[in-house]
This record gives C-alpha cells, sequence and structure tokens, in this order.
C-alpha cells in the first residue's frame, strides 16, 4: 500500500475534510496540537494513532475515554488498514482510502437536487506532512522543494554532485554545508564569491535556529526544526505553562481572516455562512446593499462554495493560540471581523479602528489570511499600522493576485457553463469590489496570438458594469504597493495543482469568446507560489492547499516561532 492515503473525514454535519496522509505517523483527537483535529466533544484529545510501516497502514486506539471503532468494531489493538474501512470516533467517521485526484474544473449546478449533491461531494483538501524531522525547505524562483536533514552533512551548491543543487546565478559550485553537531544544525560558508546570508548579514558559520532563512544568491532555504505534536504547546491540558518559552510576555496578536472568513448577520438572523442562502437567495448578498449586513465575528466552521472557496474553520487558528500558546481572546488575541464583500480599503480602515480601541501595549503581530492579508497590509502601509505593528505574518496572500478570480469574474456560452444556480453565485460574487482586488497583477492571461493580456489594464475581457470595479481596483493596487514596511515572513503554499495561466480567445474589439485555463503543482491550488511571496519578506514554504494552511501543524510552528521572537 502506497504512503499516500487519505482520510475522508465526516463530523456531525457531514463530509467536511479530505486529508492527504504523507507522513508516517498521523494523531487524531480534539487538541489542537493533533495532525487531524477533530471538532467532536466525543473525542478524547489524543484519541487515535495511524502509523505507516513495512508499506501497511495501521490503527492504534491511544486510550480514549469512548473508544475507536474499525467498521463498527472497537480497537484493542493495533489493526491493518484497509482502503474503504470507516473508523468511528465519537461523533466523527473517517474513510480510509487511496490517494487523493485535484478537480479544478467548472461545474454544472441547475437544480436545487444538483445543488445539494455537489455540497455533499465538495470537501476541503488537507495535506499532512511529516514535521517529526527537521527539514531544509529551499524556494527559488523556479520551483520549491523540502529536504529531510537525516544525515550528518549537506553540501549545497551550483556543482551537480551537490546534495542541494541550486542552478542559480552567484551561487558558488560548492557554496556552503549544513552540519549536524550533536542536537544542533550548524550553517557554514565554504568561502563563496557571493557569501551566505542569515538576518541581512554576511556569515561564516552559524547554528541555525528554528524559522531561520538562509540567502544564497536568488535562493532563500529556511531551516524547519523537528516538532512533534507536544512541541507545538507551552501550556498544559490543564492551562499550566510549560517550561519551554513559557516565562516570555506573550505579544498581543491580531488575526484576520480571508474572503468569506467572517460572519455576516440580517439583524438577529446569521446569513453567513450559509451556502445554500448564498446560491439561492442572491440578493440579500449583492452590492450595492439593499438590506445592511453586519459583521459580527469569524467563521467557526467549515466553509465549502463549490469551485470558490473550500476552507476550514478559521475559529481553529484562535483555538490553537488560546490551547496552545495561552493567548486569550479579547484580551491578548484579537480576531477581526469585516465584510469581505466590500473594498480592501473600508475594510483596513475598520481594521485601524478595532486595533486603536484595542487597550493593548503595542507593537502587535497581525496574523493574516488570503484576503486578510492585503487588509493588514493596506493598514499598515497606508492607515499608519506601521507605528502599531512589529511583525506580520501573511498566510497565503494573493499579493500578486490569482489567475483562478478571472474564472468567477466571467462566464456565459462558450466560456465557463456554471448553469442555473452556479450563474446566480457569479452574478452575486461580480458585484463584490474586494474581487477584483485580488486579481492578478501581472499578464497572466495570452489569447490566441500569443499576445500576453493584463487583466487590470485591460477592461475589453468585462461587461460594462463591471469597469467601475476594475478601476477601482487599478487604485487599490497602486496605493497598497509591492513591500512591507514591517519585517514580514510570507507563508505560502506549494506542490499542488494550482491555475497559473488563462488561454483566450478574443474578437476584433477585444471581448472573450474562449476561456480556458492551465494548470501545474505551482502554488496551493488557489494562489501560485509567486504571488504568495511578498517582495522583501522571509518565506516560509509549506506543502499544503489554501484553505488549510492556517491549520496546518508545520505554519503552526511557525506561529509559535514568530510570537516568540
Amino acid at each position: 500500500m502506497e504512503l499516500n492515503a487519505r482520510l475522508v473525514i465526516g463530523g456531525p454535519q457531514g463530509t467536511e475534510r479530505t486529508v492527504s496522509l504523507a507522513e508516517t505517523e498521523i494523531t487524531v483527537g480534539r487538541a489542537t496540537t493533533n495532525d487531524v483535529v477533530l471538532s467532536d466533544a466525543k473525542a478524547s484529545r489524543a484519541h487515535a494513532q495511524l502509523v505507516f510501516s513495512e508499506a501497511q497502514w495501521t490503527l492504534v486506539d491511544l486510550g480514549s475515554a469512548n473508544g475507536t471503532l474499525l467498521n463498527g468494531q472497537p480497537v484493542l489493538e493495533r489493526v491493518a488498514l484497509q482502503p474503504g474501512d470507516v473508523i468511528t470516533v465519537g461523533d466523527s467517521t473517517l474513510h480510509f482510502d487511496h490517494g487523493l485526484a485535484a478537480n479544478l474544473g467548472p461545474l454544472v449546478i441547475e437544480t436545487p437536487a444538483d445543488l445539494d449533491a455537489t455540497l455533499a461531494d465538495v470537501t476541503v483538501p488537507v495535506q499532512l506532512n511529516d514535521t517529526r524531522v527537521a527539514r531544509l525547505a529551499i524556494q527559488t524562483p523556479t520551483g520549491t522543494w523540502e529536504v529531510p536533514l537525516q544525515q550528518e552533512s549537506l553540501l549545497i551548491g551550483r556543482q551537480n554532485d551537490c546534495d542541494v543543487v541550486l542552478s542559480l546565478e552567484r551561487v558558488s559550485r560548492q557554496h556552503a554545508r549544513i552540519e549536524r553537531r550533536g542536537d544542533e544544525f550548524w550553517l557554514r560558508d565554504l568561502d563563496s564569491t557571493n557569501g551566505t546570508w542569515l538576518a541581512g548579514r554576511r556569515i561564516e558559520q552559524q547554528p541555525l535556529r528554528d524559522g531561520d532563512t538562509v540567502r544564497i544568491g536568488d535562493a532563500q532555504l529556511v531551516f524547519k526544526q523537528a516538532a512533534s505534536p507536544d512541541d507545538l504547546t507551552l501550556v498544559d491540558a490543564g492551562g499550566a505553562s510549560l517550561s519551554r518559552g513559557a516565562g516570555r510576555p506573550r505579544q498581543p496578536v491580531v488575526f484576520v481572516p480571508g474572503l468569506m472568513g467572517s460572519e455576516l448577520w440580517l439583524g438577529s438572523e446569521m446569513v453567513w455562512p450559509n451556502v445554500r442562502l448564498l446560491f439561492t437567495q442572491p440578493e440579500i448578498f449583492t452590492l450595492p446593499e439593499t438590506v445592511h449586513l453586519e459583521p459580527r465575528g469569524i467563521v467557526g466552521e467549515v466553509v465549502l462554495v463549490p469551485k470558490f472557496v473550500e476552507q476550514e474553520q478559521y475559529s481553529r487558528a484562535g483555538d490553537f493560540l488560546e490551547e496552545a500558546l495561552g493567548y486569550q481572546r479579547g484580551r491578548d488575541l484579537l480576531e477581526f471581523a469585516y465584510d469581505w464583500r466590500h473594498d480592501v480599503r473600508e475594510s483596513a480602515r475598520k481594521l485601524a479602528e478595532a486595533i486603536d480601541a484595542w487597550p493593548v501595549t503595542p507593537p502587535v503581530t497581525i496574523i493574516a489570511h488570503s484576503l486578510g492579508t492585503l487588509v493588514s497590509r493596506y493598514y499598515i502601509e497606508r492607515l499608519g499600522g506601521k507605528h502599531k505593528v512589529g511583525r506580520v505574518v501573511l498566510i497565503g496572500g494573493p499579493h500578486q493576485g490569482t489567475p483562478r478570480i478571472a474564472t468567477d469574474l466571467i462566464h456565459g456560452v462558450g466560456l465557463l457553463p456554471f448553469g442555473l444556480f452556479g450563474d446566480r453565485l457569479l452574478d452575486v460574487i461580480k458585484t463584490f469590489p474586494s474581487v477584483y482586488q485580488i486579481l492578478p497583477t501581472y499578464p497572466c492571461a495570452i489569447d490566441q496570438n500569443g499576445q500576453p493580456i493584463d487583466l487590470l489594464a485591460d477592461e475589453h475581457w468585462l461587461p460594462a458594469e463591471q469597469i467601475p470595479l476594475l478601476r477601482l481596483a487599478r487604485e487599490f493596487r497602486t496605493e497598497l504597493g509591492t513591500r512591507s514596511s514591517v519585517p514580514a515572513v510570507s507563508v505560502f503554499g506549494y506542490g499542488l495543482e494550482t491555475v497559473t495561466d488563462l488561454q483566450v480567445t478574443r474578437a476584433g474589439d477585444g471581448h472573450w469568446s474562449k476561456l480556458a485555463f492551465k494548470a501545474k503543482p505551482g502554488g496551493d491550488n488557489r494562489i501560485p507560489e509567486h504571488s504568495a511571496i511578498l517582495d522583501g519578506s522571509d518565506v516560509h514554504p509549506v506543502q499544503q492547499g489554501h484553505g488549510s494552511l492556517y491549520v496546518d501543524n508545520d505554519v503552526k510552528a511557525r506561529l509559535k516561532v514568530e510570537l516568540l521572537r
């Protein structure tokens, strides 16, 4: 059996996540430091474990209070798993099967039955990666990959027989070496011509700390210390502080979710998240508003909008900060809710007001995901946030936009057939100013004559009623800039099938008559790698889907590093 199996996880409200298993030990339970976290009161904090050994996956119960079932039978000892097996943990079911294939194409939703069937099938794709060994993540202009640090030394350079080959200018044939010295890893420059750089200074040799970013030529190499679930926490199950780093004061944290990540209320009724309402009564969400919707909190459930948004519970990020690092919501953790439909600049102004009214001592750290990274950056660059923010962690940010969004803004006969209900959804989305603000800032489309198309500059591809929103997006991008005034780290997904290019047939007047897209393993399935890296920032690559980045254990380990600086 292959290592890369999958779990399709269903909770009390139905299927929520499809988890790809790519590490050899998987812990399952209620604690936020597990590999698979279950929002299930009947699950124990550490409930069960899946182990891959000798080409076989096995399941073991970890002494849970309510037990683990396999195909309805109690698991009393380690038992082998077969494709099709059903694991029951509390009220959750985990279907064990082979690997997962990506599905990026359009879908047709014509009837309520089509909608129900689609919502029943769609899941959040989650990758589980092995964090229990030290790794070196390498990001270059041509690709991103990771190397486990399992040998005594690792040679880095341009020469083909190096362990890490960097075929780049300004990289020497044998440039640097990483050496294991006891429990530490040391980086040593090998008298390279252009130097090895760490924290902005040229080094000869230096011990590596978790999260260190090394620059060699145009490559960035990130050291990731080995991290088990226990290494992610500073507090025990009873809330008491553990020794490692527990005596340091916590930096106040603001968490800013992405598109569709905040609840919207109409009076006493919560209208979002409610996917069926979005499809069947779209006038509630259409802008300009006929009714006023108020943001009142971040989303606490899985959100699945077919082909548009598939994302984990945003509240799980705050749960981790509280449970593992000792934060308290409202005291030193602010979860910022905003109306994600509106102009990013309007949301940034609301963020400024919220931070100004928050009784904490600066500097604060902002952790933001997706659209929230642009909200945070605009606050920092244009609204005085650089005087209050000490550091910003940008997770899956569309800093140069995403080609996928163009397919959500244009549809019809000969372009993308979505069906009656799908078209109604897109008619709503195309009224949101924020959606135009994540269009690519670079030419990502090519017409039938090989001519590049800049979607922000070319107004021919959209109907007349959408052009004012396109112009607002151009204004926003000009004001935002391309760098950060405060130290920043770009957490980005790599290696997953992602739309990177559009192929267009257009008439003589510039209007499109046909649209296709090209995808490759070059991002997080939503944002291309290069777009999610803010110029001048440190980087933290992780092989994870866009909607699951902020709950990935690799990312949690990096958040712990950032918050203990």
